[in-house]
């Protein structure tokens, strides 16, 4: 049988001059990609999926249009040996992997395939024949319908070229970045030179009286002191002696010893951060002290986080930034985060580095914008008066913690239509933020989903990883949102609700992903 053309031994030629070496993989590959392109239809436009880094997508490119640079070829890196074909408009394809079924036939195929033998110890020729004589049998073609964001004229996250403050090269990013992931070190490269040691000259206590101190040094008190006994450019007199011998310190840095224009002071890392790293909301508490600046709350609000990029500070330099957890409810006054360098200096060029991944906030408190909602009690046993409703009450109370009140609110009966009425009347009146109870559980008589998708109302998410609130609905009908509380609510101290409502007075987006991500931390113990 030939491959694309190829007999069996001109296409292991072919292997070798393209691969550097006649590598098994690619040698079934090659009737792998056979396979899939006899199984679809002539003159189609065909991408390529493969879902393992070795072997395969190099007989991809070897005998198929489809190369990882023109971006034909993706590679999906489930760990499975397999590939997929498929039309780049519609993504019908096929998918071809090995047949399991018939290894035990073909032990050299199935030892190698599995790794039930070092690869020292693999008798390549007798492989080689293997998949010389089993051809297109050793692998299964089956029928595959591709993600959407697979196909041809939907890409998403369409990149950009940027440059790259520190080292001035042009990189590929979707959004505007001042310094690369290179120099940010999110992409490790190359071995760093010790350009960023910074060594330091000590001196003996009783050489130091007269000089000035480099830094604050600490005096700790269990249990009841902590804080500098010593400040930066205090001059060490005699006395100040006897309180570091105290302290356990024989040698200091002096001022005078370590003055370099080409580094950068704790301090004044730390000043600089203060005007840099927090947004709107979250103000610098006080000089720097012991090298370190902590921020406050201006004001009420949703603390957020970017947390990538805090994640990316924290591991690219000698600096820490401690937060509180990202969309925290905050009030005034209240500690978000702390940040100072670690070492008593940065190394100018470690400061750029870390400036530059700073050249935005990286958290703020955003306030609460949303100060009316709309409430909905459904349930025709509240509705008809035969028990008394416990939600208005509540939904007062938790909103009046964020500063908002109830707009207007209605009762309506486990009718889908009535349900739909009022919702449409309350978007009609300009409210921003419409809350349902009750109705979102398995019985036949829970029908709001169907009420609010009746009124137009497009749901984003009808479940919660959340405990208790599993059954919380998120959704939107043109700019109001609309959110489904489940009636266990009343019975929870805490539910789900509780985690999404200060997002959404904050007008934050709140997408599908973000629900998902409750899930860590969403046991809300005790609730």
């Amino acid at each position: 049988m030939t491959i694309r053309g190829y007999s069996f031994d001109g296409y292991v030629d072919e292997v070798k001059a393209f691969h550097g070496h006649v590598a098994p993989g690619m040698v079934a590959g090659g009737f792998m990609v056979e396979l899939a392109l006899s199984s679809l239809p002539e003159g189609g436009l065909f991408d390529a999926v493969s879902e393992t880094r070795a072997c395969i997508p190099d007989a991809v490119q070897l005998l198929t249009p489809c190369t990882v640079g023109n971006g034909w070829l993706k590679i999906v890196p489930t760990g499975r040996f397999a590939l997929a074909l498929y039309d780049k408009h519609t993504g019908e394809g096929v998918r071809v992997a090995p047949d399991y079924g018939v290894l035990d036939r073909w032990p050299q195929f199935k030892a190698w395939l599995l790794k039930l033998v070092p690869k020292k110890e693999q008798d390549t020729p007798a492989l080689l024949n293997e998949i010389r004589e089993g051809g297109v049998s050793l692998f299964t073609c089956e029928p595959v319908s591709l993600d959407p964001s697979f196909l041809g004229g939907k890409k998403k996250n369409v990149s950009h070229i940027h440059r790259c403050s520190l080292c001035g090269e042009g990189f590929r990013a979707v959004e505007a970045a001042e310094i690369c992931p290179a120099c940010s070190g999110e992409a490790t490269l190359y071995v760093q030179n010790n350009e960023d040691e910074v060594p330091l000259t000590s001196t003996a206590l009783e050489e130091a009286v007269g000089g000035h101190a480099l830094h604050d040094m600490t005096l700790i008190v269990p249990r009841k002191q902590k804080g500098p006994a010593i400040v930066k450019g205090q001059r060490i007199t005699d006395a100040d002696v006897e309180v570091l011998k105290n302290m356990g310190k024989n040698r200091i840095y002096l001022e005078e010893q370590n003055h370099r224009e080409s580094l950068v002071h704790e301090n004044d890392v730390a000043i600089a951060f203060g005007d840099t790293l927090g947004g709107e909301g979250a103000a610098v508490a006080g000089p720097p002290k012991e090298g370190k600046v902590e921020f406050r709350a201006e004001h009420d609000g949703l603390f957020y986080v970017d947390t990538q990029r805090v994640n990316r500070l924290n591991a690219m330099a000698d600096v820490i930034l401690s937060t509180i957890h990202s969309c925290t409810p905050v009030s005034k006054g209240e500690l978000l985060a702390g940040t100072r360098a670690v070492p008593l200096f940065l190394s100018r060029s470690e400061f750029t580095r870390c400036m530059a991944l700073a050249h935005t906030p990286l958290f703020h408190v955003a306030p609460y914008i949303i100060r009316e909602a709309g409430i909905i009690i459904t349930g025709t046993e509240v509705y008809e008066g035969r028990i008394k409703d416990g939600f208005l009450p509540y939904a007062e109370t938790i909103l009046g913690t964020y500063g908002a009140t109830v707009a207007t609110s209605a009762f309506v009966p486990d009718e889908p239509s009535r349900l739909a009425a009022e919702v449409t009347r309350m978007a009609g009146e300009g409210v921003k933020l419409i809350i349902t109870t009750g109705g979102l559980s398995v019985d036949p008589d829970d029908v709001t989903q169907k009420g609010l998708e009746k009124a137009g109302v497009c749901v984003s998410s009808s479940r919660s990883p959340v405990l208790p609130g599993a059954m919380t609905l998120l959704g939107s009908l043109g700019e109001t949102t609309v959110v489904g509380v489940p009636a266990g609510a009343l019975a929870s101290k805490k539910t789900a609700f509780d985690l999404l409502l200060p997002r959404l007075l904050a007008g934050m987006e709140v997408t599908p992903d973000d629900v998902y991500a409750m899930g860590v931390g969403g046991l809300l113990v005790g609730a």
